[in-house]
Formats: structure tokens, sequence, C-alpha cells
């Protein structure tokens, strides 16, 4: 048991040295850091709003929304019970594996990240790119989908028969 806390405690420390070291590591965006335990609740509140339709994380499903609020509530927690402290190693990692879900979440759906391919258009076999945010392509796929459904009820044939 000593053993793997001094493992976790070592893995921790390889995860925040880069940090401290002001080492920069291309990463992707972290869209909840608390490195500032004060402006936490600044950054949940901004992210609950963005959840919200019409915001950047719109797109979440049910689960992935609940999911988010999970974490955010268990750094909320970590930080409360820990105000005006410095963490302790167990602290941190309960929070970083929190701040790390949440971002994995949230970097999946979110509607500024850009999405490119190569396609080929109709009637030609030289591919061009085509690029387009997350946000865009899942608004185009549910209005063809709402096109597509609109045609199959006009066409459909009338099921009622010749006498009403």
């Amino acid at each position: 048991m000593i053993a793997h806390r001094f493992i976790l405690s070592l893995a921790a420390a390889a995860l925040f040295l880069p940090l401290a070291c002001g080492a920069a590591k291309p990463e992707a965006e972290k869209h909840i850091d608390v490195a500032r335990q004060e402006r936490f609740e600044d950054q949940a509140a901004a992210i609950r709003q963005e959840m919200k339709t019409g915001g950047r994380f719109e797109f979440l499903t049910a689960a992935e929304r609940g999911g988010v609020e999970k974490q955010l509530d268990t750094i909320a927690a970590i930080l409360e019970a820990h105000s005006g402290a410095k963490l302790d190693d167990d602290a941190q990692l309960d929070v970083y594996a929190a701040q790390e879900t949440a971002n994995s979440i949230l970097t999946q759906k979110d509607g500024r990240r850009l999405i490119c391919e190569y396609t080929a258009p109709t009637g030609s076999n030289r591919k061009v790119k085509q690029c387009m945010t997350f946000a865009e392509r899942t608004r185009a796929h549910k209005e063809s989908q709402n096109t597509m459904r609109d045609n199959l009820h006009k066409n459909a044939p009338d099921m009622r028969g010749p006498n009403g």
C-alpha cells in the first residue's frame, strides 16, 4: 500500500514537474485548469454556461453533461475541503483525475474543434480537403436528417385506402 502511494506520488510529480519548471509542452487546450484555486468557480460557471443550447459544448449528450457536472462537483468539493491550504498528494491526484476526465469529454464535443477530411465531389475522382468545425458538422448532419425525414413523410403513400 505504501509502495502504491509512492508510485502514484512519483507519477504525479512527473506530471506536475514540467509545469513547475516552466517547460513549454504543446498540449491540447485545457478547458478546466485548477492551477489557481480561487479561479475554479469562475471556470466551472463558464463551462456550465457553455454546455447550454447555443454554447461551445451544446452537443454534449445528457450522460456526458452529467459526467462533466460530476467532475466539476468533485473538484469543487476537494478544493472546498482544502480551502486556503495546499492540496496533499492524494487530493492533487483526485483533482488531476477529475480535471482530465472532464477535459477529455469537453474536448471531444467542443463546437470549435476543427475537423478536416478529404472527399471527392460527385463526378470527380480528385479529392478536395474540406474543413468544418464540430458544431457546423453536427448542425449540417441534423439538418440533412430532418430534410430526409420530411421528404419521406411527404412522399409516403396514403395508407388510408380509397374510402378515406
